[in-house]
């Protein structure tokens, strides 16, 4: 088997990869996406090598150890190297302190197995041209919370300036527009975000895989075998709203989604806005791999 790499991106969604959270991996033997993740409640004052942030020091700890992986590695035997691998790159830049609560999703093709991996938050097109986000149940459950809070803000404003003849349409673009940059529903997420946190690697509904320097259950690792013949397959990170077949399609969805909806409280609930000064609401990243 041969896997080629047809199309790529990786983006921040302030623009310039390098602050993206989300890596793209690309060998002979494994092609990944990992996308990093700082499950944090609060600010985690630590120093970093080479000054990356907490989610993509997680996600550079683990394309490393995804490179370092035996050709011939299991999915199991995969993710419990890397999650080891992530647990000693943690206490070596905490020693004897609380470590940093990152993690990191990943999905991988195994050229030696002829296998697609997934564990956690990816998006996995195989066969189906079409797809939607992977968002974990407890994270959508987040992101409509929060929706719920800018709707009932922004219908008081339409009450309040119903009066005003005219006006109502120029006030609530006016709040719609300053929500972007000022959220106020941030601060009564925390609890919320807390306990999506708490739930990565849980077995229950709500559950979902990450790789965090603790075991991740088997019935959260997804595979899927490859048969004989040719393939494509499609990675996608959570920013992107809806992955498609190609790099051009999924971009359009998500330019169509930021002008439609840049609050992200109706086509696609989100955790965040998309803020006028950043270039989307996530980072985010995209590889479609042809197997032969």
């Amino acid at each position: 088997m041969s896997l080629s790499v047809v199309e790529s991106s990786v983006r921040s969604r302030m623009g310039d990869p390098a602050f993206s959270a989300d890596v793209l991996l690309v060998t002979p033997q494994i092609v990944a996406v990992l996308s990093g993740l700082d499950l944090s409640s609060g600010r985690q004052s630590v120093s970093l090598p080479h000054g990356l942030t907490p989610a993509r020091f997680a996600a550079t700890v683990g394309a490393a150890g995804l490179r370092a992986l035996p050709e011939r590695a299991t999915l199991r035997g995969a993710v419990d190297a890397l999650t080891a691998g992530l647990a000693g790159a943690l206490a070596r830049v905490q020693p004897g302190s609380l470590p940093l609560n990152v993690g990191f999703a990943f999905a991988a093709i195994s050229n030696a197995r002829r296998e697609v991996w997934r564990v956690g938050p990816i998006s996995v097109l195989h066969e189906d041209p079409s797809g939607a986000a992977a968002l974990p149940p407890s994270l959508a459950a987040v992101a409509a919370g929060r929706a719920l809070i800018l709707h009932a803000l922004l219908a008081g404003e339409r009450e309040r300036q119903a009066s005003q003849q005219n006006g109502e349409t120029v006030v609530a673009g006016e709040l719609a527009h300053n929500l972007r940059m000022h959220d106020p529903s941030l601060p009564l997420l925390a609890p919320l975000l807390a306990a999506h946190a708490a739930l990565a690697n849980d077995c229950g509904p709500l559950g979902y895989g990450l790789i965090n320097g603790r075991p991740v259950p088997d019935r959260l690792l997804h595979l899927q075998t490859l048969g004989v013949g040719k393939h494509e397959v499609v990675f996608a990170t959570a920013g992107y709203p809806q992955p498609g077949p190609t790099l051009a399609v999924t971009e359009r969805h998500l330019t169509e989604l930021l002008r439609a909806d840049p609050l992200l409280i109706e086509r696609h609930p989100y955790i965040r806005a998309h803020r006028p000064d950043h270039e989307g609401y996530a980072d985010r990243a995209y590889v479609r791999v042809r197997v032969r």
